[in-house]
């Protein structure tokens, strides 16, 4: 059974080699070409990005090329892949566990009006609910300045010293099971902006929810046991 196993990985793991020797030759033969329409260079490039998520990772090299060639022509839309490609593969997911650290830190006394921990419905409710990494690591900022009365600001300054400690977030990982695609061993560092819109989508929040008291209410009570 094991040895069926193997040779079923091996054999995945030819195939996936082939296709991004493949489309490799392909993709490098139109931007040659000069192709410019995004939506042809896509059906070839694809199949590198499916490598990535595979047993391989071979097609990240020819496919940061890709985006050299797009910046070109459309760099708006080559630099927002990059962004996006950064966050998928986890070299910057560091930031969502080092928000989840943060948060869970500030509410580790905290408990909801059942009894059970504040975090955990944080995590089982709330965080689900948000799709993008940045934003995710602004609503772990949001609750944690609710648990704690921190500024946003100086929450901030706490997330990004954590961030630093790369080796102390992949030892933690495992306490925030499903939350995203693991960090990678190799951090690339958030820019400025990055950190800027994590700063202000938790500013947003919790002035939406400061003017907003039946809104604030349906959040805010029901992870927080009332005083």
């Amino acid at each position: 059974m094991d040895q069926d196993l193997y040779r079923n990985i091996e054999e995945l793991l030819r195939l996936e080699k082939e296709n991004v020797k493949t489309s490799t030759i392909l993709l490098q033969s139109m931007m040659d070409s000069g192709v410019k329409n995004i939506d042809q260079l896509d059906r070839v490039a694809d199949r590198l990005l499916d490598s990535m998520h595979g047993l391989s990772g071979d097609g990240e090299d020819m496919y940061h090329k890709y985006l050299d060639y797009m910046s070109k022509f459309n760099p708006k839309e080559a630099n927002e892949r990059r962004d996006d490609l950064e966050y998928d593969l986890g070299y910057k997911t560091h930031v969502l566990y080092a928000a989840a650290i943060l948060c869970k830190k500030e509410l580790e006394k905290c408990f909801s009006p059942n009894g059970g921990q504040s975090f955990q419905v944080v995590m089982n409710d709330y965080i689900p609910k948000v799709f993008e990494i940045k934003k995710k690591a602004a609503s772990f900022i949001f609750f944690a300045h609710y648990a704690s009365g921190r500024s946003v600001e100086d929450l901030m300054k706490m997330l990004r010293t954590i961030t630093e400690e790369t080796e102390y977030i992949l030892e933690r990982v495992d306490e925030f099971e499903d939350l995203m695609c693991f960090p990678r061993e190799i951090y690339h560092p958030l820019r400025e902006d990055e950190w800027q819109f994590i700063q202000i989508v938790a500013d947003h929040n919790i002035k939406l929810c400061n003017e907003r008291p039946k809104l604030k209410e349906d959040v805010i009570n029901k992870i927080f046991e009332r005083s």
